[in-house]
């Protein structure tokens, strides 16, 4: 609300700057839209502007509150945790809507005319919901990559419901942009669901190469001596897209390659070593048995690092034969508990070509150069030629079944995800939703880095915020100096850090035990207490039964959040259960056998991922002892 001595500007403006600086200081530069102010019959604040002539209402010149009840009629927030408001105008729809804002509830508002909000706060107090942190209020200077990457934290929102409402006068005053910017947000809707998907989905698998690779993790070289290691050195970072044929060669050339940072994706590394380029770094980090495929047959390659992160497959960091380092990891932390060491961080990558861009900031790279990330089917081509994909496909390959038919196979395999894009050179190309989601992040972690981002690509699709350029323009004007001698990671574990990491998986393995034991009790009783939701008497009872066992709960909350990360499922439901419950209309009573509901569910889902994880900490548990045994044997001899 508005305090005394401060003008209804002001305040609007102070509670914005919370959360959007730079909106909140060019909504104070704007001039003021020239609008009509009234008040209406009912008492509210009402305005009309005018438009190519026309004179058109913002809000109801009767009952602008009845009519902002009218448009939110739709939301429901049992079903409902995104609400998406395109249209601002005077508010009165928005102001509707914040006392239902509760913090299970995202509230994006777009509204692309700045003169007409800059009229808006100057005449109506929004202060109750602007600067939120759960409220997002735009103006038309926003791009894709801004919106990505404000909505993502609130991605598990998005996902369990979202709803748009159109403000009507928006609509006829800014057709185009509203339409625009419903396109933006469908994309960041697609991009959140993709995300939380593939981790409800992974949570078991990435657990599991996570654990198996706990003896690296906790016993092997990090990333930490890499960080700033090049700073102010360029760096180019090989994807395998169609168009890295056409300029990989030129990184060959002893001049250019002493003087940047080359950095490949795994599916690049066979097709640089063929060419005689040997690059700093290789990243990994997919989950699947078939990485293991990229580095078969390969020689040593001392002068080669791997930079994988731990949820890669184990027998990626088993199978390369040089040295590796591995980038951290909360959850691996979590469970080491003390035996955890401090890192900086690197940022997770939803590829390797993501974890690539992310290893070249580490390093302190610029700037960063991008050759090969097509995102598109240039030329009709998933991959550059010779990438290691084409290795696993060797064995179905015939005279009727060629290469570029395994390719033209892969691309419509999701031709119902296609979708036709211009290229770098405005022709046509198919990109698919996968690839879209790729560009997505990428664009929205270009708009975000303090270093110069080069796309000397020379093929695909165009990403904001990077700079469009050739590699050799690139190498001629940033490669003019030697990079300095990059450090090199230790090959050996650590035997004394093996050994304590054993001790702290068995006391894990019993905490998760003892947490399987507590739940198993706990089931029986409150199903006791949704049917005896009348009997005072024994619901006291059964109380009394409760309470310890959730105190001892409370004593293994360690515990609790190690297997909640494996029962990703239990946990989105607890929390789109507890929004339903929150904005149900029911009796004290009924609320209650909801919430017990709840309880139940989420217990019976917490011991099936107590199960899972105590089957996981064993099998990495024998692995620690294995490599433990192998490191000392390879001491001694």
């Amino acid at each position: 609300m508005v305090h005394a001595g401060d003008s209804i500007l002001a305040q609007n403006l102070a509670k914005l700057r919370r959360t959007e600086p730079e909106l909140a200081d060019r909504i104070g530069s704007a001039a003021p839209a020239k609008m009509t102010w009234s008040n209406s019959r009912q008492g509210a604040l009402t305005a009309s502007i005018n438009h190519d002539g026309r004179k058109i209402a913002l809000a109801s010149r009767y009952d602008p509150q009845a009519e902002a009840a009218k448009l939110i009629e739709k939301v429901d927030l049992k079903k409902h945790a995104g609400i998406v408001v395109l249209g601002l105008g005077l508010g009165h729809h928005v102001a509707a809507l914040a006392p239902l804002i509760t913090d299970q509830v995202l509230l994006i508002v777009f509204e692309p005319d700045i003169g007409l909000l800059r009229a808006t706060f100057d005449r109506i107090d929004h202060s109750d919901w602007l600067g939120r942190h759960n409220v997002i209020l735009y103006d038309d200077q926003v791009d894709r990559a801004a919106v990505i990457g404000r909505v993502e934290p609130f991605a598990g929102l998005l996902t369990q419901g979202t709803v748009l409402l159109t403000h009507p006068p928006a609509r006829q005053l800014h057709a185009d942009k509203i339409n625009q910017f419903g396109k933006m947000i469908t994309d960041a809707l697609a991009y959140c669901r993709t995300n939380v998907a593939t981790s409800l989905v992974n949570a078991s698998r990435t657990i599991s190469n996570l654990t198996m690779n706990l003896s690296y993790y906790a016993a092997g070289a990090l990333t930490d001596d890499l960080f700033n290691a090049a700073r102010g050195y360029p760096a180019v970072c090989v994807g395998a897209g169609p168009s890295l044929a056409g300029n990989v060669d030129l990184l060959a050339q002893p001049d250019v390659r002493r003087n940047v940072v080359i950095i490949s994706a795994q599916t690049t590394l066979r097709p640089l070593l063929e060419r005689d380029i040997r690059p700093d770094f290789v990243t990994a980090l997919d989950y699947s048995l078939i990485s293991k495929r990229f580095y078969e047959g390969l020689p040593p390659l001392p002068d080669v690092t791997m930079v994988a992160e731990p949820l890669a497959h184990p027998s990626v960091l088993e199978c390369f034969p040089g040295p590796k380092r591995v980038t951290c990891n909360k959850f691996l932390d979590h469970l080491l508990g003390d035996l955890a060491r401090p890192m900086v961080p690197v940022q997770a990558g939803a590829t390797v070509a993501h974890l690539s861009f992310y290893l070249a900031q580490h390093l302190g790279c610029d700037p960063i150069i991008l050759i090969g990330q097509d995102l598109g089917f240039s030329n009709g081509l998933y991959y550059c030629p010779g990438t290691a994909i084409h290795d696993v496909w060797a064995p179905e390959l015939g005279a009727f079944n060629t290469l570029e038919m395994m390719e033209w196979q892969r691309i419509v395999r999701h031709r119902g995800n296609l979708e036709q894009v211009r290229d770098i050179h405005d022709k046509p190309i198919y990109s698919d939703e996968q690839m879209q989601t790729y560009l997505k992040q990428f664009e929205r972690d270009f708009a975000r880095a303090t270093q110069r981002v080069l796309d000397a690509t020379e093929g695909g699709v165009p990403k904001q915020h990077s700079t469009r350029t050739t590699l050799e323009s690139a190498l001629r004007e940033y490669a003019t100096r030697p990079v300095p001698v990059l450090p090199t990671a230790c090959q050996v574990l650590d035997t004394g850090r093996l050994a304590r990491l054993e001790q702290q998986l068995r006391q894990r393995i019993d905490g998760v035990s003892e947490l399987r034991r507590i739940s198993a009790r706990t089931l029986p009783i409150l199903r006791k207490m949704r049917t005896s939701q009348r009997d005072r008497q024994k619901m006291a009872h059964l109380f009394d039964q409760l309470t310890p066992l959730r105190n001892r709960v409370d004593d293994l909350k360690d515990i609790f959040m190690i297997v909640n990360e494996l029962n990703t499922v239990g946990v989105f439901n607890r929390a789109r259960a507890d929004r339903s419950i929150d904005n149900s209309h029911a009796d004290e009573s009924e609320h209650q056998i909801l919430r017990l509901d709840r309880d139940i569910e989420n217990v019976d889902w917490l011991i099936q991922a107590c199960e899972e994880a105590a089957v996981i900490f064993r099998e990495a548990l024998k692995n620690v002892r294995k490599t433990r045994r192998d490191t000392a044997a390879r001491h001694a001899a």
